[in-house]
């Protein structure tokens, strides 16, 4: 792989971390605005997927012989600026269908191995979340 591969790599891997990240910020924040038990426990469910998946991603990362950012993407905020839970959730899967056309972007420059599976369960993972939340 060229340095400039594994530059845009991280870079990409960077991004969704970012998001991931952005993620737990906002699942943690409307897991407590609901009083609705089943749409809890599925943000629970959610939160814990987007921890395991910014760690995933420290990891390839780290892998890759570079730090991560320790940034966290701007959704959290636009998440915030709305004003109904619904609008939230709305949000919410917008943002879960972003990541899993991001993988599919960038899909190409994955490496063969941990790498390709790792990404491809987190996109299959956004794709389930989707699906959950549209049914609610």
């Amino acid at each position: 792989m060229t340095q400039t591969n594994i530059t845009t790599l991280v870079d990409f891997y960077n991004l969704l971390l970012e998001a991931e990240r952005a993620g737990v910020a906002v699942l943690g924040e409307l897991i407590s605005q609901t009083e609705d038990q089943r749409l809890q426990e599925l943000l629970k469910k959610f939160l814990r997927d987007e921890g395991l998946n910014c760690r995933i991603l420290v990891s390839l990362i780290h892998d890759l012989g570079l730090e991560p950012s320790k940034k966290t993407g701007d959704f959290a905020d636009k998440v915030r600026a709305l004003e109904s839970l619904e609008e939230k959730a709305e949000l919410l899967i917008r943002g879960q269908e972003w990541v899993t056309r991001k993988i599919r972007e960038f899909r190409h420059l994955l490496p063969t191995g941990s790498h390709h599976l790792f990404l491809e369960a987190i996109k299959v993972q956004h794709e389930e979340n989707v699906d959950a939340m549209k049914k609610d």
